[in-house]
Formats: structure tokens, sequence, C-alpha cells
């Protein structure tokens, strides 16, 4: 082939391949689909799932956050009626002690009774046989002590000793028919203690076991809608569960930003008002120093004679500057003698201040025992030593300390001294209430945290003082 041919089909081939390529490079530019544009109604339906998605979102979030409340609630209730069976509990046991009470007395007034006509049997066994009338004494066995005593006393032929006789047996009979009334009345007093505290005891049993459940469902609930919220925002259940843990925090804080505006609005009212008191106190106090000095007499001054060359009358005794006598010295002074004023005595320093209850050993001793029962479980009318409700802790607590208070949270919160929650201090009682009254109480421990027996279900365990539900604005003070 001449060098011209071989030129020609190199350019051939050269031309060939690359009308091959540039086929290659084209052909997917070709083969590309035309661009989609969505509908309007593509549109309006990826909007709608979105849009239902967020309700689905809101819906669940609504409803966990109902179930939460609703186990706050129940846990109230439940606070609610085993405060109810404590003090029905309190009331049992004063309706038996007075009942036992009423009873040993009827019983020895009875005795004596029985002593007092026995007494009375052997007086009138002696006039029969020294042969006097028992006219008399068959009046007294014959009618009541009131109508006998009248009418034995109203006999001219009764005597003193008779008549004795008489008013000692009609008294002790009419005494004990008197507490055999009393025992009558305590026993139904008793009878319905009783009854009240077996009603109040299955009321409890039932607000217990029905926050138990409710916990139970509620948890399961909530486990359900972690995985619903989860694929709902195609997310993890943990970050789910990390999110609603978020949303509770933010109840909480929500909580305790309002406590803590009623206990400054609390700590306002009373900064005003021990003010108001101390200053009607000194005014009190001017007003009557004004009366005393208006009402004490006042020095009178002898009349004035003018002045005139005339010796000065003998009755005038305050001699002249220039012809009193020294006065006398301290050690020969007549004891009847004004002395001079000499300049005060500077005062004794003030002793200082009892410590407030709360910072007295007691407090301490019932803080260190409140601790020492973290972690152990909640039991309706529990007072220990293993298991607690809120008002048997406190108590147990301060009896560890050597200090009886009452039973019940609210017998507690009466038994106290005020103190304003801004100035509690370890070993104060804070208290809930509702409309039911208060119904929950812990112990103050310091740094704004609080021990306490929370609910079924729980343990005794720490919580921030201000996210306490209901909390009143005012704690109490154990004088130990």
């Amino acid at each position: 082939m001449t060098s011209w041919g071989k030129t020609a089909a190199r350019s051939v081939t050269t031309s060939i391949v690359a009308a091959s390529l540039c086929a290659a490079m084209t052909q997917p530019c070709a083969a590309a689909p035309e661009p989609i544009y969505p509908s309007s109604t593509d549109v309006a339906g990826a909007q709608a799932r979105v849009q239902d998605a967020a309700t689905s979102v809101a819906r669940i979030d609504a409803e966990l956050a109902a179930a939460r409340a609703a186990n706050e609630q129940s846990a109230v209730d439940a606070q609610v009626a085993a405060e109810a069976y404590n003090a029905a509990e309190v009331e049992r046991a004063a309706a038996e002690a007075a009942h036992a009470s009423a009873e040993r007395r009827a019983h020895e007034a009875a005795s004596q009774a029985d002593a007092a006509a026995l007494a009375l049997s052997r007086y009138a066994a002696e006039m029969f046989q020294g042969g006097s009338s028992l006219g008399q004494l068959d009046v007294f066995f014959g009618g009541g002590p009131g109508e006998t005593l009248d009418r034995a006393l109203g006999l001219e032929a009764v005597g003193d000793e008779r008549a004795r006789v008489l008013d000692e047996a009609a008294r002790a009979r009419g005494l004990a028919d008197a507490l055999r009334r009393e025992a009558l009345a305590a026993q139904e007093r008793l009878s319905a203690a009783s009854a009240a505290a077996s009603a109040a005891m299955q009321l409890a049993k039932v607000r217990a076991d029905g926050t138990a459940a409710l916990t139970v469902a509620a948890q399961a609930r909530s486990e359900a809608a972690l995985v619903e919220l989860a694929a709902l925002r195609q997310t993890s259940v943990e970050l789910e569960r990390q999110r609603q843990a978020g949303l509770a925090a933010a109840e909480q804080a929500r909580i305790e930003a309002e406590n803590r505006q009623r206990a400054e609005e609390a700590a306002r009212q009373e900064a005003a008002r021990v003010a108001a008191a101390a200053q009607a106190a000194a005014d009190r106090a001017r007003a009557v120093a004004a009366a005393a000095a208006a009402a004490a007499p006042r020095p009178t001054t002898p009349p004035v004679t003018p002045t005139t060359s005339a010796p000065r009358s003998s009755s005038v005794t305050t001699p002249s500057p220039s012809t009193q006598p020294a006065p006398p010295s301290p050690s020969t002074q007549p004891s009847t003698t004004t002395p001079a004023p000499s300049a005060p005595a500077p005062a004794p320093a003030p002793a200082p201040a009892p410590a407030p209850a709360g910072q007295a050993g007691g407090a301490s001793v019932a803080v260190a025992f409140a601790k020492a029962q973290l972690g152990e479980p909640y039991v309706w009318a529990a007072t220990g030593p293993n298991s607690w409700d809120c008002s048997g802790l406190t108590m147990k607590a301060w009896a560890a300390a050597g200090v009886k208070i009452p039973r019940v949270a609210s017998d507690q919160y009466y038994f106290t001294k005020r103190v304003a929650l801004a100035n509690l201090l370890p070993g104060d009682l804070v208290f809930s209430s509702n409309s039911s009254g208060i119904y929950h109480v812990a112990i103050y421990v310091g740094n704004s945290q609080v021990i306490h027996a929370p609910q079924t279900g729980d343990v005794v365990r720490y919580r921030s003082l201000y996210t306490m539900t209901n909390l009143m604005p005012s704690g109490g003070r154990v004088s130990s």
C-alpha cells in the first residue's frame, strides 16, 4: 500500500473511532427521561400526609401529657384517701381508749353503788333487829335514787345517820347510772369510729390499687405511643423517650416557677404583716408612754414673792449658792438624801438569741433518720420500720429526735409553727393541700430539697421542694 493509502486508511479509522466515541457519549443524553413535575394534586396529598403526621404527633403528645396528669391526680387521690384513713384510725383509737376508760369508771361506780346498797341493807337489818320502823327505808327500795333521796330527807323521823346512809346510797347509784350511760355513749362512738375507719380503709385500698393499675397502663400506653411517634417523625424510640422526658421536665419547671412565685408572694405578705405588727406595737408603746406622762403629777411651784430689802422668809428652804453647805461625804450622807445623778452604767450585753428549732440537734437527728429510709417502699398507712407513708415517715423521724408529733399530715401542720418557705431550715415540714385539705407532708433537708414517701409504687426519695404538687406557701417548724 502506498503512503497515501496508509494515510487515508488511518484517517478513516480515526474517524470511525471518533464517531463511535461520540455515539457512546451522546447515547445516555439521548436516553434521559423528561423531568417530572408533580401535579397540584400530588402536592396537596403530600401536604395532607405531613399535616396528618403532625396532627398525630400533637395528639399523642397530648395523650401522654394527659396520662402523666391523670397518674399524678390518681396519686393525689390515693394520698387523700390514705390520710383520711389515718385520721379515721386515730379517731378509732381515741374512741377505743375513751370507751375503755368509761367502762372502767362505770364498773368502779357500780361496785361502789353495790357496796352502798349493801351498807344500806345492813343498816336496815340493824334497824329491824332493834325494833325500828323500816318505813323510811322502804321509800329507798321502792323508787329511783333522786325520788328516794327527796322523800327520805323530807321525813322528820329520819335521823342524821339514816339520812347519811340514804344519801350515800343514792349518790352512788346515781353516779353508777350516769357512768353507765357514758359508757354506752362511748361504745356508740367507738362503733361509729370503727365503721368509719373500715370504710376509709376500703377506699384507701381501692385508690391505691387504682393508682398502681393506672401507672402500669400509662407505662404501656407510653411505650406504644413512643413507637408510633418514632415512625411518624422518622426518629428512634430512644430519641422520642428523651423528647417526652424533656416535655415532662418543662411541665415540672412550670410548676416550680409557679410555686416559687407563690412562696415569694407569701414571704412578702408575711414581711409586711410583721412590719405592720411592729409598727402597731411601737405606736401603742408611744401612746402608753404619752398617757403615763400626762397622768403623772406635776411638781407644784410656790408663788414667788416680789423681792424687797426685807430679809428672806424662813419658809424658803433653798439656800443661796453662796450659803449652801457642801454636800456630805458618801460615808456620812443620810440614806434619805437622793444621791446626785451619775453617768448611766453601760447596758449589759444581750444574751445570744436561742437557735431556731430547725437548727436544734433534734432537727439533725430527724433529717438523719429520714435519709436512712431512702429507697424503702411507700405503703399507705405504714409507719415503718421498712415501709412508710408520708406522715408516718415524718412522725417517726421526729420521734427519733425525741419529739412526739401527731400522726396525720393535717394535724402535723397545725401542731407546727408557720414559717415561710424562703426561711425553711432542715427538719422543717412542708405540706401539699387541695380542696380536700392537707394530704401530703415531707421533711426539708436543705438546698431546696425534701425527703418524702410519695405514692404507691414509689420509694422514699429526694425531691425538689418547689416541684411538689399543690405545695402550700408556708411550712411548719417543730419545737424541739
